[in-house]
């Protein structure tokens, strides 16, 4: 090689390292980045800043192919914000970390999960530890509540789980149970439906919606943990009509478990549940709710607890489409005044267990169901 092609041949390499170094310290928006990451007490002005920068830095990488980097820094300057107590502008750069993800079709892998697990402690933290008013936490909360939907969507596409990693479900669940309470109780003559903007804000629908989740994630000791909190039925509860009032709250989340877990086929912990709900429940005996079930002169309505454990038998069971028709129309007052609607996992459980195909209106419905499981949920629309 004679000298000029050598020197040429260097010029090359520092060309091209020069333009490595571009997104390392010579850049001067990283440099500007680390500047504001660097203090102990950013202003808000100096976080929003970075924010900006940040945008700016993916949007670059992003348009290079670098998805890997722009991931990186995200996550990067998300918690250490966040172990500063900057939520609000943290909100802004999840939201942006999961678009990312999603836009680039990301495998969701074991140390990404594991970034989002520590993330969702920090920013509950920062939250709930902050000196900022109840308006604003309840805002922040809804913020990171539909990041973690937008999560468990994003690993039920990008993995081999079929609802999405148990533990980010586990996470959802539980931010979902705490929303609950900053959520108002629902009134009858409210008419809630599921079309509308303010279900999220609603008791009945945040609890349901934990319920869920907790069931995808495969955590029936946990649902038993939160409904034994919950108080035991009233008379007027348990009574035959019910002058327009529904089950017990803890009655109707137990029904809602099961069939979710019978829906997507875990019989297992479906009677994990069943056994430790009959077991917890002292206040009730469960010879006696299996004879008042059948009783249409005790002036009580049928229990919830007995038609669950009739209707994991008759799932078990071959050839007992008849019987598990039957059972349903047994118990339908109880299950149409489910809020939020149940008949998604009736219907899909007729279909898997024993053939029982819904009519064409249900196919939407069921669609829908299995998006919301997957992150959607019950309490916000897709």
């Amino acid at each position: 090689m004679s000298a000029a092609a050598a020197r040429r041949r260097k010029q090359l390499l520092q060309k091209k390292k020069q333009q490595e170094d571009l997104s390392s310290s010579e850049d001067p928006i990283l440099l500007r980045l680390n500047s504001l990451l660097s203090s102990d007490e950013p202003t808000e002005d100096e976080a929003y800043e970075a924010l900006q920068l940040v945008q700016s830095q993916v949007r670059r990488y992003i348009k290079l192919g670098e998805k890997k980097e722009a991931i990186g820094i995200s996550l990067k300057v998300s918690t250490t914000f966040l172990t500063k107590k900057k939520a609000s502008v943290c909100s802004q750069l999840l939201s942006l970390f999961s678009k990312i993800v999603v836009e680039t079709n990301t495998e969701c892998s074991d140390v990404l999960v594991k970034n989002v697990l520590d993330i969702d402690i920090l920013y509950r933290d920062s939250v709930e530890q902050s000196d900022m008013d109840k308006e604003e936490k309840e805002r922040l909360l809804r913020l990171h509540l539909q990041f973690l939907r937008r999560i468990v969507r994003w690993s039920a596409d990008m993995s081999h789980v079929r609802f999405g990693n148990c533990e980010l479900q586990e996470i959802l669940a539980e931010h979902c149970w705490k929303m609950s309470f900053l959520a108002p109780p629902v009134k009858e003559e409210d008419n809630i439906t599921l079309d509308d903007d303010d279900n999220e804000k609603t008791l009945v629908y945040a609890r349901s919606d934990a319920m869920i989740h907790f069931a995808l994630a495969e955590k029936p000791n946990r649902i038993i943990e939160l409904l034994s909190t919950l108080p035991d039925p009233t008379a007027t509860e348990e009574k035959m009509g019910r002058d327009g009032e529904t089950a017990c709250e803890r009655d109707c989340l137990f029904t809602r478990a099961i069939l979710v877990f019978i829906a997507v086929e875990n019989l297992r912990d479906a009677n994990d549940l069943l056994r430790q709900y009959i077991a917890f429940d002292t206040s009730r005996d469960i010879h006696q709710l299996a004879k008042s079930y059948m009783d249409k002169t005790d002036g009580k309505a049928p229990t919830h607890t007995i038609f669950c454990a009739m209707l994991l038998r008759v799932c078990e069971k071959d050839r007992a489409g008849p019987l598990f028709q039957w059972l349903l129309r047994s118990f339908a007052a109880d299950l149409n005044s489910l809020k939020p609607d149940v008949k998604s996992y009736t219907t899909k459980i007729g279909r898997v267990y024993f053939k029982i195909q819904p009519p064409p209106s249900m196919v939407n419905m069921m669609e829908n169901m299995m998006t919301m499981m997957s992150g959607g949920g019950m309490m916000a629309k897709r």
